[in-house]
């Protein structure tokens, strides 16, 4: 005798979609707001104070959804009462196909020093948190506030390769060894 197990059709059918559980609706773990900690072992953000004058240093980068942002160096300087915020930065783009290994490339390296015009990049614009554009040097000029709107065309100068780890993204390039974020957990509003 010949015996046949049936299975139901509404069970095949349930088998077929399993893959429609809601991954896709999961964000990149990539995506969000990240804070460099270290430097070639160097711990960031980069501290100074002498007598009233203090300064802060430091690296961060903004990706969004669409594996987009921006890669930025910013810094606080306080003198007494006077406070003087800047940023300035570079379009970055995203690869994540091989996750957690990412590719990040910056369309221009302001890591590699030099003289390098920043003016059309999305750091230069006056961001959410209150940085205008500019730079610190002697005599140094501030840039534009406004930052023209354009796709990034040149090809990047700044190759980035990241692991993610849980909340650290470590990355290296062909200039630096060893750059270390850590994610930004955004602070919740005081009820009240």
């Amino acid at each position: 005798m010949h015996h046949r197990n049936r299975i139901p059709v509404l069970a095949l059918m349930g088998l077929h979609f399993t893959g429609c559980t809601g991954d896709d609706d999961k964000p990149n773990p990539i995506v969000g707001d990240w804070g460099a900690v270290q430097l070639e072992g160097e711990k960031l953000p980069i501290m100074e104070s002498e007598g009233p004058y203090s300064a802060v240093y430091g690296l961060r980068m903004n990706i969004e959804d669409d594996l987009v942002g921006a890669f930025e160096y910013y810094g606080v300087l306080d003198y007494d009462s006077y406070e003087y915020r800047h940023s300035y930065g570079s379009e970055l783009i995203v690869d994540d196909s091989a996750a957690p290994k990412y590719r990040i490339e910056v369309q221009k390296d302001f890591l590699g020093g030099g003289d390098v015009d920043y003016s059309d990049s999305v750091g230069t614009a006056v961001t959410s948190d209150g940085y205008d554009g500019g730079y610190l040097g002697d005599d140094s000029p501030t840039v534009d506030l406004a930052a023209p709107g354009r796709p990034i065309v040149a090809p990047a100068e700044l190759v980035l390769t990241c692991t993610l780890d849980q909340d650290l993204l470590t990355c290296s390039s062909e200039g630096v060894e060893s750059l270390v974020f850590k994610r930004q957990v955004p602070v919740a509003p005081e009820k009240g």
